[in-house]
């Protein structure tokens, strides 16, 4: 087995049960420090991501994703997140076309279009692309590797909470930077194999197998955007997997507030990223 990002060679990590009881194995990229899913689900991946996965909550699915409360939530990370990469300058001189791939029911989708973005968002779960549409955004249900966008270009393309998700993540990149305008910005998240997945191990919060195919660390991320002409411009951390807790006692406040703290020092289980794609 070969590494999917720099085809290094791969090492077992350890063994994890999807919730069929189906056994999966996870390797260890020995260079850029890639987690891989071994084997490869065979499942149809238009299948997989319809109703039931965005509206019954268990470890590997939402709980009613189309709701104002989902809505709320993702827009206050997307918020920071945006303010963390300095997008509010960037949108400042640039044309205002942006692509969001896996949009699902649009909730990011309606953030950029409400600040005058002509937002496009793609996925292939027809229900969350279905209510994303009532919403009146502009939503396309299909295949982003092979869905037609007539000589559209984009200065920002998105991809958040998804890449781990992809077969083949490389084959995206390298579609969206056909899609980018040059110099445009690539702006994606995903689970990061820092500090905390490390410690947690087989109990980390997002192993969610067989959804989660990949993980990722930020020099594999770099490398993987780099073989499609992409430059790193910015990165940081959050999430230590330490939730708020009512009449939570001193020692769980200052065990979260210390985690917390080094989680945004690069160690946290989540990752934000912008790429720009070089000018030739």
């Amino acid at each position: 087995m070969s590494c999917e990002v720099c085809l290094s060679q791969l090492r077992p990590k350890f063994s994890i049960a999807s919730p069929s009881g189906k056994s999966y194995s996870l390797y260890k990229c020995s260079s850029c420090g890639l987690w891989q899913l071994h084997p490869l689900p065979e499942h149809n991946l238009t299948e997989l991501y319809q109703g039931s996965y965005f509206e019954k909550r268990s470890d590997r699915g939402y709980d009613g994703y189309a709701s104002e409360a989902v809505a709320r939530s993702v827009r206050t990370t997307l918020q920071k997140n945006l303010q963390d990469l300095n997008f509010f300058e960037y949108e400042q001189y640039c044309e205002k076309n942006l692509l969001e791939i896996g949009c699902a029911a649009g909730h990011s989708l309606a953030y950029f279009t409400e600040r005058g973005w002509q937002a496009t968002g793609i996925d292939i779960a027809f229900s969350m692309t279905e209510i994303a549409r009532q919403r009146g955004l502009d939503v396309i249900t299909g295949d982003f590797l092979t869905h037609d966008f007539a000589g559209r270009t984009f200065d920002l393309i998105t991809m958040w909470a998804t890449i781990e998700h992809l077969p083949h993540p490389g084959q995206f990149i390298e579609r969206a930077a056909a899609l980018l305008k040059p110099g445009g910005h690539f702006y994606l998240s995903t689970c990061h194999t820092g500090l905390f997945a490390r410690i947690y191990g087989k109990n980390w919060r997002y192993l969610n197998v067989p959804e989660h195919l990949y993980y990722f660390s930020e020099k594999s991320l770099c490398q993987l955007f780099a073989a499609s002409g992409f430059a790193k411009v910015k990165s940081f951390t959050y999430g230590s997997g330490f939730t708020s807790k009512p009449n939570a006692g001193i020692l769980w406040r200052a065990a979260k507030y210390a985690a917390d703290r080094l989680a945004k020092l690069g160690l946290g289980d989540m990752i934000v990223m912008d790429f720009q794609l070089k000018k030739p």
